[in-house]
């Protein structure tokens, strides 16, 4: 999972006055953050189970949260905006997402340049913070060689 307390639509769902439930650092809620991690870790120790039960298979165990988080925390480094939150595609409110006119509908706008924002909708990430994520997963990617007859 991202980290979703970032994730724009959290953001504007859960908004909370009181600045103790956001991370000072990312501007992000701790509570869906910390579930996620919750989350993140018990799918790790399945994977795992799952690799001793299969030694003969190999199975890729991904962290986008580790991801999303690092890009949040450092738009700059990866090409985004500075207002990171903010989505692409959206309508008026904060992080340009509203409940009422999401992306697609009538009264949505997009941003000028998709390739500076990390949220496309508040769902999906855009092109080009999968394609960070992409560079990275297949750097660290390692299969064992196959036999050759």
């Amino acid at each position: 999972m991202i980290p979703s307390g970032c994730s724009p639509p959290v953001l504007v769902t859960f908004a909370d006055a009181d600045a103790a439930e956001y991370d000072e650092s990312t501007g992000c809620l701790r509570e869906p953050n910390e579930i996620a991690t919750l989350h993140n870790s018990l799918l790790l120790d399945a994977v795992e189970e799952l690799r001793e039960k299969h030694p003969d298979v190999t199975i890729v165990h991904t962290d986008l949260f580790r991801h999303v988080s690092e890009m949040v925390q450092n738009p700059e480094k990866f090409g985004f905006r500075k207002d990171v939150l903010s989505v692409c595609c959206g309508g008026p409110g904060k992080y340009h997402y509203n409940t009422k006119i999401i992306c697609g509908d009538e009264g949505a706008t997009t941003c000028v340049d998709p390739s500076k924002s990390l949220f496309w909708d508040g769902v999906h990430l855009t092109e080009a913070a999968y394609h960070y994520i992409a560079d990275d997963w297949l750097r660290a990617i390692t299969l064992p060689a196959r036999a050759t007859s």
